[in-house]
């Protein structure tokens, strides 16, 4: 059934709105998140939630470590309210009891990233000693992939409220939809090996050499293979991302920005192995790929979107 922009009701135009400018908000988050730990200021202040036992601690305006850090918490705590609201108004409004318990389940993910969050200061050795660093390392990764599924979420919620998502009338080819769903998990697969990247600071074992340095790290031990698990899963993800968008009778608004986007990626990936040391260059890379994978999942959802599952949404 096509709606009508004139017939679309108030209700589901305030939402998507909503949901587009928490979408954005996020982005702004998960930037703040990543320039942080580029330049390694996770710690810059070792209580939480509050800094330094304050809202407005001394120095954060001026130093960059401080700032870095505390802005990322301040634009979470702002992030945590766009999602309340976004909850209490499908809790009163939405009709849809799938689309209704997709809102929950964003409220959720934001509560448990910020609890994440937490625990990846309050239990780094800087506060609870030892040597090794593994337990505020991997609730880091964690904090880092539970950001990539809620702006996912955040897009599904935009896409469901959107004209688009009403005025589709076919599902793609049953090939196409495997092929979505399996770039998904080779997105995905790339994202959990640049998170592990990332929080134990392996992007420093780089090459600079050959064209072929591009692609087959230096260095050994744990740190290559992860540089190279990262590197060949960006490969096959990047294939499969360009299997989905030119299956079937894909039209140009559909493939277009997974193609820009796709590309921009690939490009931020090479020039983070030629300057390793550059956080706004790996920063952009990590914002690049939240925006490729959740562009892919609304996509991947809207090739779904009359198959039974997803037919009465």
């Amino acid at each position: 059934m096509t709606v009508s922009p004139e017939s679309t009701p108030p209700r589901l135009r305030g939402l998507f709105i909503l949901c587009c400018l928490t979408l954005g908000w996020a982005v702004l988050v998960l930037q703040a998140g990543g320039f942080t730990t580029s330049i390694h200021a996770g710690m810059a202040f070792l209580d939480w939630p509050l800094s330094n036992g304050s809202v407005n601690p001394p120095g954060w305006l001026t130093e960059i470590d401080k700032f870095a850090e505390h802005s990322h918490r301040l634009a979470a705590s702002g992030l945590g309210l766009f999602c309340i609201a976004i909850t209490l108004w499908h809790w009163r409004c939405e009709t849809r009891p799938t689309v209704r318990k997709l809102a929950y389940v964003l409220l959720g993910l934001v509560i448990l990233q910020g609890g994440l969050g937490g625990l990846r200061v309050l239990l780094d050795r800087l506060n609870i000693g030892g040597e090794g660093n593994l337990k505020a390392v991997s609730f880091a990764i964690a904090h880092a992939l539970n950001a990539q599924l809620t702006i996912a979420v955040l897009a599904l919620l935009a896409l469901l409220h959107s004209k688009t998502w009403r005025n589709e009338t076919a599902s793609a080819p049953s090939p196409t939809r495997t092929l979505g769903r399996f770039a998904l998990l080779a997105v995905f697969s790339v994202i959990l090996m640049g998170a592990v990247m990332r929080q134990n600071h392996f992007t420093s074992w780089v090459n600079q050499g050959a064209v072929s340095d591009l692609f087959i790290p230096a260095g050994v031990g744990l740190g290559w293979w992860i540089n190279l698990a990262h590197r060949s899963g960006a490969l096959v993800a990047a294939l499969a991302v360009i299997g989905f968008a030119t299956s079937g009778n894909t039209p140009v608004r559909r493939w277009l920005p997974l193609g820009l986007l796709l590309g921009l990626q690939i490009g931020l990936g090479v020039l983070s192995i030629q300057l390793p040391l550059n956080p706004h260059v790996r920063t952009v890379h990590l914002v690049v790929g939240a925006a490729l994978f959740s562009t892919l999942c609304a996509q991947v959802a809207l090739a779904h979107r009359r198959t039974e599952c997803f037919q009465n949404l």
